[in-house]
């Protein structure tokens, strides 16, 4: 990157702010791009950014461009703009930057400005002296550039009349409705982590590279804001032996925004102070409120049960707090998320809760209810107590049900880890029960559900529940069980087995002897987990529970087959199936049975019937959006392809196996590894 000036200037005119204009004489030669005031030391990255500026200018043709930068303070817009002026091939003879700061400074008091650095006598009259300014502007390429703009649309008459002519709008608010008067929005994004570590290297020098992932941490907790970078770059610079880890740690250490101090002021909090400070007080009160937002993001429905507002009138309020670079919006539609730095902001001003915690919670207990029961089997064993809440129809279809958990998953993680720490035990309860599960059926996201299981189970210690801490005892049985720690499992299958004797729940009985018959299968004791297996198909039949007796003979079938008797099994399994038939909701179970039939017929050497039945198995599994599932009918394929001699196409099936486990982070994944050599 480079200073030069490209092209002649015949005019400049600097302004520290209205009423500190410094003139430069007009001289005989071209300005130099050093005498303009310098691009920034150090500027990284905003490449991007440079070529929007460009193409701003390139596509207005026939007409003058007006680009408005916006973002927080910070965030290098002033930067930007006199980098791109100095780099730029845009040969614009007269460059005029002023710094309004924000001030109340009139139209008329640019004009007057503007007409002095063209050294033209301004006229007495307002209308004379705009027509002078259009005037000078149509003959000569102007670029004028107002930095610290508080109402951009003011100022929108100022731009200057040449085809070849530029206005450039600095503020930290966006204007999108400015956009149907042709200015184009430009926001700038947070540095991204490699620019950021590029920025900080000013002042910690090598020990960047010494300490990657301390700078990056660094860089993290500064929310890729340039300036916060920068003062601490600059602080580095000031303490060489300071090494990065104990940068980073006191940086993520408590009161971080009173960290970024320049000349006595911690600038990055004294902006959102001032910026919140021009907001009406309902989006005032809103930004507050999102204190007690415990996930990364939030949609207009989470937020209006937050803040007992109506949902439309949320939304509004969501879009001027993102007008006002309070709020960022992610790629989902609808769905909002903080800058990093803004929501220790946000956490600052919160009140103390007045149950807008509880009402985001129990917003995300109903809607994962219905979305749990738009997935999975209505009439499953659920622990939750959730069906009263549940007075609507279901908002969700099986499709839009799984896109909501997918989207929503780190989110009720967190939601339902600030639930247990305040004691909301029944929700803790429901979350675990309902959409966590209904997750996990789909996609084995263990580093989410372990420890979200060990808060359920609290919860219903709490409560006093032995049937919820029965079933979640179960359900860890089965997580433990996936990831093969079998004596765990069978310790938990025993515990949530006792506790569903001693309640005398016998449909958690027969869950909890289900899953002890998994954990029997894993371990090879085919007798062992076959006994226990039709005890609990006794007990749900005697319930009148037909759907649950297929599963249980599902996995009988897979005991069977373990034990050498696949026609046995293929028998239990086609009674499962003829008992689902009145449950055609339950996609999820005949695609498990046609696994399970498959292996029975690869143990009778009959590939060709077991390559039909994984077929019909995975296209219904990719149909439900794949998941986990698919990863076992993917082996048992490429076991049979091989078996037909067909190596390529077996390998290509193992390896979308072990993709599929990776991502979960399955202990089974390093086993298929190896069969691929």
């Amino acid at each position: 990157m480079g200073n030069e000036n490209r092209g002649d200037v015949e005019q400049l005119v600097q302004a520290g702010s209205i009423g500190q204009v410094h003139f430069h004489q007009r001289v005989p030669v071209a300005l130099r791009a050093e005498q303009l005031q310098p691009g920034q030391a150090g500027f990284v990255d905003r490449e991007a950014e440079r070529a929007e500026l460009d193409a701003a200018v390139a596509r207005s043709g026939d007409y003058p461009a007006c680009v408005l930068v916006s973002g927080p303070r910070g965030a290098g817009k002033t930067a930007l703009v006199r980098q791109w002026m100095h780099e730029s091939a845009h040969g614009f003879r007269h460059r005029i930057y002023l710094d309004l700061r924000d001030r109340d400074a009139t139209k008329l008091d640019v004009v007057s400005h503007c007409l002095h650095a063209f050294e033209l006598d301004v006229p007495a009259s307002a209308d004379a002296a705009e027509g002078l300014y259009r005037s000078f502007t149509r003959e000569h390429d102007v670029a004028l550039v107002l930095d610290n703009v508080a109402n951009p649309r003011e100022f929108l008459p100022l731009l200057p009349s040449s085809p070849d002519g530029l206005l450039v709008l600095i503020g930290w608010r966006q204007r999108p409705e400015l956009a149907v008067e042709d200015v184009v929005p430009l926001g700038l994004r947070r540095l991204d982590a490699d620019s950021g570590v590029a920025l900080l290297r000013a002042g910690a020098g090598d020990r960047v590279v010494a300490e990657p992932e301390q700078a990056r941490r660094i860089v993290e907790l500064c929310g890729g804001l340039p300036v916060a970078i920068r003062i601490i770059a600059g602080l580095l610079a000031k303490r060489p032996g300071r090494s990065l880890a104990r940068m980073a740690d006191d940086l993520a250490a408590d009161g971080r925004l009173e960290k970024f101090v320049e000349d006595g002021v911690p600038v990055v909090l004294r902006h959102y102070d001032e910026v919140l400070a021009a907001l009406p007080a309902d989006e005032r009160a809103l930004h507050g409120q999102l204190g007690h937002v415990p996930g990364p993001t939030f949609s207009a429905g989470a937020v209006a049960a937050l803040a007992d507002l109506p949902e439309d009138e949320a939304e509004r309020l969501l879009d001027e707090l993102h007008a006002a670079n309070l709020l960022e919006r992610t790629d989902h539609d609808g769905e909002y998320r903080f800058h990093d730095l803004v929501r220790l902001h946000a956490e600052r001003l919160r009140d103390a809760d007045d149950g807008a915690l509880g009402r985001l919670v129990g917003w995300y207990r109903v809607r994962g209810a219905y979305a749990d029961r738009a997935v999975l089997e209505p009439q499953r064993l659920r622990i939750g107590q959730d069906d009263a809440l549940l007075t609507a129809p279901n908002p969700f279809t099986d499709a839009t049900a799984r896109d909501w958990l997918d989207r929503e998953r780190v989110n009720l993680v967190h939601v339902l880890a600030a639930a247990h720490e305040h004691g909301l035990d029944r929700e803790v309860i429901s979350l675990c029960d309902g959409p966590l599960w209904t997750l996990h059926q789909q996609h084995k996201h263990y580093a989410d559900v372990v420890p979200a299981l060990a808060l359920g189970v609290e919860a219903a210690q709490r409560c006093a529940d032995p049937v919820a801490e029965s079933r979640l005892r179960t359900l860890r049985t089965q997580l433990l069980l996936e990831l093969r720690d079998l004596d765990a499992a069978e310790e938990s299958g025993r515990r949530a087995r006792e506790l569903a004797e001693q309640a005398g729940h016998r449909r958690a009985l027969a869950s909890a002897l289900e899953f002890l018959g998994k954990v029997r299968t894993a371990r090879g004791d085919w007798a062992g987990a076959l006994d226990l297996l039709a005890r609990s198909r006794e007990i749900n039949l005697e319930l009148g529970k037909p759907r649950a007796a297929a599963l249980q003979e599902y996995l009988m079938g897979r005991a069977l087959v373990g034990s050498g008797e696949p026609v046995a099994a293929l028998d239990v399994l086609d009674s499962a199936r003829q008992r689902l038939r009145d449950f055609p909701n339950d996609r999820r179970t005949p695609d498990r049975i046609r696994v399970v039939e498959a292996r029975a017929h690869q143990a009778l050497g009959r590939h060709a019937e077991a390559l039909d039945a994984l077929g019909a198995a995975e296209d219904g599994i990719r149909a439900r959006g794949g998941g986990h599932d698919l990863a076992e009918a993917l082996e048992l394929r490429a076991e049979s392809l091989r078996q037909d001699g067909n190596e390529a196409a077996a390998r290509e099936a193992l390896a979308e196996a072990v993709a599929l486990l990776d991502t979960a982070g399955h202990p089974d994944a390093p086993r298929l590894r190896a069969l691929l050599g």
